[in-house]
């Protein structure tokens, strides 16, 4: 049976018949990739007609793929030039300037037939971004995890925030995304140990283990700060919007809250979630970095946003607020005792029902130029 490249190859093509169309890092990866494994299984004799059939496919789906080549980098990975925008699939621009000001580390560690490659990373003075790249031997599934038996130690951070992301290219072959945000760090200098010991194949709960340690250090990109402190209350929550660092490609919101007594009494947890534009009509995406405080109501933030635009001149942050009650489906969990044991959490009592939403009104920063 013919497979679609051979199809190609019967068939009279005019390359004015093609309708340009925009395509992902995502959906690039995935052809070349394709087209790589079809063009190996073919005998050499037939490798120019081949060759041919592919380059018109490649036109067919963007005019930006032509002249792409096949190179091999680490193991055989298709080239994914930008893993950072890669992994966002180009949707939110989160990432679009990250691969510029990031670190080429070019890291390798090899345990149980797994490679894991470091590529890039950068630390932004709040939170440390590490892209890398996973060659196996074995099938881990569509979007293995590095976070189960995994840990990256900042030195001089008395806690971290962090997430996971990692998707697959092709058989074998596996791409990450991995933040971490280390609470108390005073330095701008990122000194990370990084063990993997185990990645999980979240399909079927099958646990790889291995031994990966990595140990780099990272400074901190230039950032501007800008203090602000300006607050709002409503229904009884209070939000400040403490500072906003301003680095070459993203901003950083830091932020934080507080409860009145009535609002703890009556809800388990009050969640805030900014919603960020300009004077200019830009509404800008974010990633939140986590946070830290003494209880669900009374919490210091930080949230980093795609690059501001340098037109801008003023942010207007509006602050969205949900209260939550818990129950056996949203919460809850168990407590290891001294000497070992298990024990449930119980779930407070509150008087409130379900959830409740409201929007605060706007906190108008004039940013400094």
């Amino acid at each position: 049976m013919k497979d679609i490249y051979e199809l190609l190859n019967d068939v009279n093509v005019d390359d004015h018949e093609f309708e340009e169309m925009t395509v992902t890092e995502f959906e690039k990866a995935k052809v070349k990739s394709a087209l790589k494994k079809s063009i190996s299984k073919k005998n050499k004799r037939r490798g120019w007609k081949m060759n041919v059939a592919a380059a018109a496919l490649v036109v067919g789906l963007s005019t930006v793929t032509i002249g792409l080549t096949f190179p091999a980098y680490a193991g055989n990975i298709p080239i994914i030039g930008d893993i950072f925008r890669f992994l966002d699939n180009e949707k939110t621009g989160l990432y679009d300037n990250y691969k510029e000001y990031s670190t080429e580390m070019n890291l390798t560690q090899d345990s149980n037939g797994i490679k894991i490659t470091i590529n890039d990373a950068v630390f932004d003075g709040e939170t440390v971004a590490i892209t890398y790249s996973i060659e196996s031997d074995r099938d881990l599934g569509e979007a293995p995890s590095t976070l189960h038996l995994g840990s990256a130690d900042i030195k001089g951070a008395t806690g971290a925030a962090g997430s996971s992301h990692v998707t697959k290219v092709d058989d074998y072959h596996y791409v990450g995304l991995d933040k971490i945000t280390p609470f108390g760090l005073t330095s701008d200098m990122a000194d990370i140990n990084w063990k993997i010991r185990s990645i999980l194949r979240t399909d079927t709960g099958e646990k790889i283990k291995g031994n990966w340690k990595f140990a780099f250090s990272l400074p901190a990109i230039d950032s501007q700060f800008q203090l602000t402190n300006q607050s709002v209350e409503k229904n009884g929550v209070t939000v400040n919007i403490e500072k906003v660092a301003f680095t070459p490609m993203s901003f950083i919101v830091h932020y934080n809250q507080k409860a009145t007594q009535e609002v703890q009494d009556k809800w388990h947890e009050a969640y805030i979630e900014l919603e960020i534009k300009d004077d200019l009509g830009n509404v800008y995406t974010g990633e939140g970095n986590g946070g830290s405080g003494k209880d669900a109501y009374t919490i210091s933030w930080s949230k980093t946003f795609e690059k501001l635009d340098p037109n801008a001149t003023k942010l207007i942050v509006t602050p969205h607020v949900t209260f939550r009650i818990h129950d056996e489906t949203n919460s809850g969990g168990v407590e290891i005792t001294a000497d070992g044991k298990e024990k449930e959490i119980s779930i407070p009592v509150k008087s409130g029902v379900g959830r409740e939403e409201f929007i605060m009104d706007d906190i108008v920063i004039e940013l400094e130029k």
